[in-house]
């Protein structure tokens, strides 16, 4: 029986922890504290205003609780789906590990984004710089000659 399908009388009289453990065994896989808590909250029809004294609360258990295990990344399992002899740091690596992946992923796809906008970037820049280049006349550069020049030719001139 989920969750979902316990009488509203049920559901008064469990824990918030021992909803935990069904939502958990239910799904079968780890859950990430936020999803866990927000079906819980549901589920109880907990007030907006006892949200956070609860959470807080659940959050104690589950650490405190014997059937639960922190697998990292806010992720959370239960104990008996893990062999006895591997470690809690060992657990904590499988989340923290795939999700470390799929950010690297994540980077390096924007970081090939980035490569290719700045492509284009110099691309629009060089055919830009290109059709002006003929346009462009500098200060003092170019065939208008320079203004000092001028002035010393004049000076020597009236000498």
């Amino acid at each position: 029986m989920t969750i979902r399908e316990l009488d509203r009388d049920e559901v008064l009289e469990m824990s918030a922890v021992e909803l935990a453990y069904k939502v958990l065994k239910e799904k079968r896989e780890p859950v990430h504290y936020n999803d866990l808590f927000a079906e819980i909250a549901e589920v109880k029809q907990i007030k907006k205003e006892q949200m956070d004294d609860r959470r807080t609360k659940l959050f104690t258990d589950l650490n405190i609780g014997g059937s639960f295990v922190h697998l990292g990344a806010n992720h959370w399992g239960l104990k008996a789906w893990y062999p006895v002899d591997q470690s809690e740091e060992d657990l904590s690596r499988t989340i923290q590990a795939s999700s470390k992946g799929d950010e690297e992923q994540e980077s390096e796809q924007q970081d090939d984004n980035l490569e290719d906008l700045e492509d284009e970037l110099d691309e629009i820049a060089n055919e830009d710089d290109a059709d002006n280049t003929d346009e462009v006349e500098y200060d003092g550069f170019g065939d208008g000659g320079d203004k000092e020049e001028k002035e010393d030719k004049d000076a020597e001139a009236e000498q």
